[in-house]
C-alpha cells in the first residue's frame, strides 16, 4: 500500500527534476535549413552546393535607424506591427487578452526576439540576400494590409502582410520580379523566433517552444535551455545539440506558449520541410523550408503563407486551418477523453450554474467523489476491518515468526474466520488516492490548455486558477496558503485512516508522502491544488463517517 503511494510520489518528483536537469539543448547561430524531400528521389544529406539548403542568417541591422518605420495593422482581435526594415513582423498583440492578471496590464504580446522580430521570410542567396535587411519602400498601406517594395540590380522584391477583417488569421506574401540579365535562385524560408522570457511569471509552466507539424504530428522543442548542453551535458563535456530537421510533408511551423500560438502555413505542405533548433541560449527558431528554384530574366514568382496568431482553442484555430489543432496538447492519449470531459463540464458549469471557475472546480470535485464513492467506501471499510484484527495478526507473528509457512497458514485461517480477503489489505489503503489520480491528471491538462481558465479568479487572493498561488513572499520565497492547507488535510486524512499495523516507520513514510505532495503542489496551478484540497476534505468527512460506523465481523453481502 504505502510503497505504491511513495513510488508514485517519487516518480512525479523525478519527472519534475528531470524536466530541469535534462532540458533539451541546441546550437550556434549558423544552422542548416532543410531541403524538402523530393517525390522522385529519396531524402539524402548533400555535402554542399545545390543539394544543400541555405541556412537562415541573422538580419543585419547596420542600417540608418532614421529610415526605420513601423506600420500597424489591426482588427477586432489582433494588432500586428510590420517594420520596413526587411518587411518583418516585429510584434503581434492580442487585444482580447491581458498580458498579466492585472486588469490594467496591456494586451498579450506574442513571442518576439529583438532584433529579429516574431516572424521573417528569408529570400535566399545573393543578390536576394542583400534585400533581406534593406529598407523597404511602403507602397501601399491600410488598416489591415501593407505592401512594401525594395529593388537592387534589377531584382525587385515585394512583401505584403495582411490581417483578416476579424479574428486571428492573416497572410504573408512575397513576390520576386527579375528584370536583370541573369537568373536568380530564391530559397524561401519562413522563420519564427521564440525566446524564453523571465518576466516574473508565478510558475514555471509558461514556457515557449518552437514547433512544427510534420505529417500530422506536432513536433515541439522547448526554448528554455535551448542552445546549451544542459546541466548533465555540461558536466560530461558534451556539445550543445544542433537542432532537428524534418522532411516533407510539413503542414505548419510556429512558436507557441501555454495558451498561444503564432504559426505560418504553406500553400503546399507536400513540398515543405522544417527545422527546429537554437540560435543561442534560450533562443530558438522554427524554419519552414522549400526547395530553391530558378526565376529567369524577365519573369517573376509569388509565394504566399497563411498566418495564425492567437489562442490555441479548437474553435479559433479551425477558422484559419483545422490542421493547427494538433498544437493543443491535451495530455496523454489515455487521459485525453477525460481532459475533454473536464473542459466541457467546467464550461457548462460556468455558463449554466455559477460564473466562477473555482466554484465550478469544487462542484466537479464533489461529482468525482460521488462517482468514486463505492470504491473508496469499500476500501475504507476494508482498512478498518483489518485494523480491528491487527492485534490478532500481531500475536500470530510473535508466535510463528520463525516458521513462515505456519504463519501464512494461520493468517489465512484468520482471514477465513473473519470473512476477509487478504488482497484488500495490500491494496485497499492506496485505492482512494489511486482512484483520484486520473481525474487530477486530467484537470491538470485542462488547466494548461483551456484559455477560459487563464486569469480566472476564485476568491480572496486566488486571482488566477491556471497559475500557482501568488499570495505574498518573504525574502523572495513565495508563501502559498492553499498548498499548505492541502498538505495539512492530506496528513490529517492519513492520521484518520486505520492502519492494519502500527509500524512507526510506516507512519513516517506516510508523513513523508504528505510532505512530498505539498512540495509538488507548491508549484502547481491553484485550480489543481483547490481540487485536491477539496477532495481531501470530502475524504476526511467520509473517513470520519466510516470510523464512527460499527465494524461488521464479515463483509456485507
Amino acid at each position: 500500500m504505502d510503497r505504491v503511494q511513495i513510488a508514485a510520489i517519487a516518480a512525479a518528483v523525478a519527472l519534475m527534476v528531470a524536466s530541469f536537469v535534462f532540458a533539451p539543448a541546441p546550437p550556434p547561430a549558423d544552422l542548416p535549413a532543410v531541403e524538402p524531400k523530393s517525390s522522385e528521389e529519396p531524402p539524402a544529406a548533400a555535402p554542399s552546393g545545390e543539394g544543400q539548403a541555405e541556412p537562415p542568417v541573422p538580419i543585419e541591422r547596420a542600417l540608418d535607424e532614421v529610415k526605420a518605420k513601423t506600420v500597424t495593422l489591426e482588427n477586432d482581435a489582433v494588432r500586428v506591427s510590420v517594420s520596413n526594415l526587411g518587411g518583418r513582423l516585429e510584434r503581434v498583440e492580442l487585444l482580447k487578452y491581458r498580458a498579466t492578471v492585472d486588469k490594467h496590464s496591456g494586451p498579450v504580446e506574442l513571442v518576439t526576439s529583438e532584433p529579429r522580430g516574431a516572424l521573417f521570410i528569408f529570400l535566399g542567396p545573393e543578390p536576394l540576400r542583400s534585400l533581406e535587411g534593406s529598407v523597404y519602400e511602403i507602397v501601399a498601406s491600410g488598416p489591415r494590409s501593407v505592401e512594401l517594395r525594395a529593388e537592387r540590380d534589377g531584382v525587385a522584391v515585394t512583401r505584403r502582410v495582411e490581417v483578416d477583417d476579424t479574428g486571428y488569421g492573416g497572410r504573408a506574401t512575397v513576390s520576386i520580379q527579375n528584370q536583370s540579365s541573369a537568373a536568380v535562385r530564391p530559397k524561401l524560408d519562413v522563420v519564427g523566433y521564440g525566446q524564453q522570457r523571465n518576466d516574473g511569471a508565478p510558475d514555471f509552466f509558461l514556457n515557449y517552444s518552437v514547433v512544427a507539424s510534420v505529417d500530422g504530428e506536432a513536433k515541439r522543442m522547448p526554448v528554455a535551455g535551448i542552445g546549451t548542453a544542459g546541466f548533465l551535458g555540461g558536466l560530461l563535456g558534451r556539445a550543445a545539440p544542433t537542432g532537428t530537421a524534418y522532411p516533407a510533408p510539413v503542414e505548419w511551423v510556429g512558436v507557441d506558449s501555454q495558451y498561444f500560438l503564432i504559426a505560418a502555413i504553406p500553400d503546399s505542405p507536400r513540398d515543405s520541410t522544417a527545422f527546429l533548433g537554437p540560435l543561442g541560449r534560450d533562443l530558438g527558431q522554427a524554419a519552414l523550408g522549400a526547395a530553391s528554384f530558378d526565376v529567369p530574366p524577365g519573369t517573376g514568382v509569388e509565394r504566399s503563407y497563411r498566418l495564425f496568431f492567437g489562442p490555441k482553442t479548437p474553435e479559433l484555430v479551425a477558422t484559419v486551418d483545422p490542421r493547427l489543432e494538433n498544437s493543443i496538447d491535451a495530455g496523454w492519449a489515455l487521459v485525453r477523453p477525460l481532459v475533454h470531459a473536464f473542459e466541457a463540464m467546467l464550461r457548462w458549469t460556468h455558463a449554466n450554474v455559477v460564473a466562477n471557475y473555482g466554484i465550478a472546480i469544487i462542484l466537479i470535485t464533489l461529482l468525482v467523489r460521488v462517482v468514486t464513492f463505492p470504491l473508496t467506501q469499500r476500501s475504507m471499510k476494508s482498512m478498518k476491518r483489518f485494523a480491528v484484527i491487527a492485534p490478532q495478526m500481531k500475536e500470530l507473528q510473535t508466535k510463528y515468526g520463525s516458521d513462515r509457512e505456519k504463519l501464512q497458514e494461520e493468517m489465512m485461517k484468520l482471514y477465513r474466520q473473519k470473512g476477509m480477503n487478504p488482497l484488500s489489505a495490500m491494496g485497499g489503503g492506496c485505492v482512494p488516492i489511486l482512484v483520484q489520480m486520473p481525474f487530477m491528471i486530467a484537470l491538470y491538462f485542462a488547466l494548461q490548455t483551456s484559455i477560459e481558465l487563464r486569469h480566472a479568479p476564485f476568491a480572496l487572493w486566488i486571482n488566477d486558477l491556471s497559475a500557482a498561488e501568488d499570495f505574498f513572499a518573504i525574502a523572495g520565497l513565495p508563501i502559498r496558503v492553499l498548498p499548505l492547507l492541502m498538505g495539512g488535510s492530506m496528513l490529517l486524512q492519513q492520521r484518520l485512516t486505520p492502519a492494519p499495523n502500527a509500524d512507526p516507520q510506516q507512519r513516517q513514510m506516510m508523513t513523508l508522502m504528505s510532505v512530498a505532495f505539498t512540495f509538488m503542489f507548491y508549484q502547481f496551478p491553484s485550480g489543481l491544488v483547490l481540487y485536491w484540497f477539496v477532495s481531501n476534505l470530502l475524504g476526511i468527512a467520509q473517513q470520519l463517517y466510516v470510523n464512527r460506523t460499527p465494524t461488521p465481523t464479515a463483509p456485507a453481502t
